[in-house]
């Protein structure tokens, strides 16, 4: 194999294809990219066995073949090169990869490409159509609340519920639960529900423009989108979600509106003197009025802030996550946010004073337990 690449070519296209490597991984040949020519162009292929990406660039094909090799190590040194054009040969005799470029010679070992894992094959039965702006909404609002415990695979994903005229987009991680409905008139999709892996959307949330529509294959256990340069195949998960309109309360009797803002400015600054292991920062709803604080008893440290709200119910006090707690009021993007509770032991309720005509978002947050 050999051939003649732009360095920014080869680059753009080897970060790209990296964002499938695992982390760790007892398979060797699953940290590295197979490389395979085709006709004026090159195919850069990485799996972590769940996901799939290839990515293509433009190059000029000398002679045709196929190699794998560490991606890491070819993106450091490819990095590292001058910009322009470089010869890229593949030597099967001596397992090597070697880069010739106007400053030097340089080879890295490759591996068998025949070790590489095969595409399963896949039966594409419904295609959803998304413009580019609603998908990157869907995983902004829903992404941030997925679980990265292995152990609950359901939580590790996006659970999808696909209308005709609308989409439904739930993440949970057990602790809070975000749920996101999205209305989508012009598309018409089929009818269908699915959990996609988080990791799958994450790499399309760095990819795609605003602007475009994008179409995704799903099968009975795949997902797959073709977009541009680039193919992507998943797994979707197969386990059961948890019902999750039976988790959000409807008649929280206590309600309070916060300005957004003020309420996350001090979130920020009273957690400073939170306990580091559970980031506990308690919440005071009384009159007309919210006050934040914070203790931490190992370091004799403490905070408290008073805050106006709109609050003339019953007192309460509730104690939450600090980094849950702001991060749901941050994605809710409203200046203001009504916070629906019932008692300090049961899960409060967000939703946003104001948001576009055709999404709505509630959130779902479980307090901390009292000592």
């Amino acid at each position: 194999m050999k051939f003649n690449i732009e360095k920014i070519e080869l680059l753009k296209a080897l970060l790209e294809a990296s964002k499938i490597i695992p982390i760790r991984t007892t398979l060797p040949i699953l940290s590295c990219a197979q490389i395979e020519t085709e006709q004026n162009k090159i195919k850069i292929k990485t799996t972590d066995l769940e996901q799939t990406i290839i990515v293509e660039c433009n190059a000029k094909i000398i002679e045709k073949g196929k190699t794998a090799v560490p991606i890491n190590r070819l993106i450091e040194l490819v990095t590292a090169l001058k910009n322009g054009p470089f010869d890229v040969v593949s030597m099967e005799e001596t397992d090597e990869l070697e880069i010739n470029s106007l400053n030097g010679n340089y080879k890295l070992t490759s591996r068998d490409p025949e070790e590489f894992p095969e595409l399963p094959e896949t039966t594409t039965n419904k295609k959803i159509t998304i413009t580019g702006k609603n998908l990157l909404n869907i995983i902004q609002n829903t992404g941030y609340a997925v679980s990265k415990d292995d152990l609950k695979p359901a939580l590790c994903g996006i659970y999808l519920n696909i209308l005709k005229n609308n989409i439904t987009a739930v993440s949970t991680d057990g602790h809070r639960l975000i749920k996101y409905l999205l209305k989508t008139e012009k598309e018409e999709n089929e009818i269908s529900s699915l959990i996609i892996p988080i990791k799958f959307l994450n790499i399309l949330k760095s990819v795609i423009n605003k602007e475009d529509k994008i179409t995704i294959g799903t099968g009975d256990n795949h997902i797959e989108i073709k977009y541009k340069n680039i193919y992507l195949l998943s797994r979707i998960i197969k386990e059961s979600f948890p019902d999750f309109n039976s988790v959000i309360p409807e008649n929280n009797p206590i309600c309070a509106k916060i300005s957004t803002e003020e309420v996350v400015d001090s979130i920020k600054r009273v957690a400073i003197f939170s306990n580091k292991t559970t980031k506990q920062v308690q919440i005071h709803f009384c009159n007309n009025e919210i006050i934040v604080s914070a203790e931490d008893k190992e370091t004799k440290s403490s905070a408290k802030e008073h805050i106006e709200c709109d609050h003339g119910g019953e007192e309460i006090i509730v104690k939450y996550n600090a980094q849950y707690l702001k991060e749901i009021l941050q994605n809710l993007k409203s200046q203001e946010t009504n916070i629906f509770l019932s008692s300090p032991q049961t899960a409060a309720v967000f939703k946003p004073c104001s948001q576009e005509m055709n999404e709505e978002k509630v959130a779902l947050l479980m307090p901390l337990r009292s000592n």
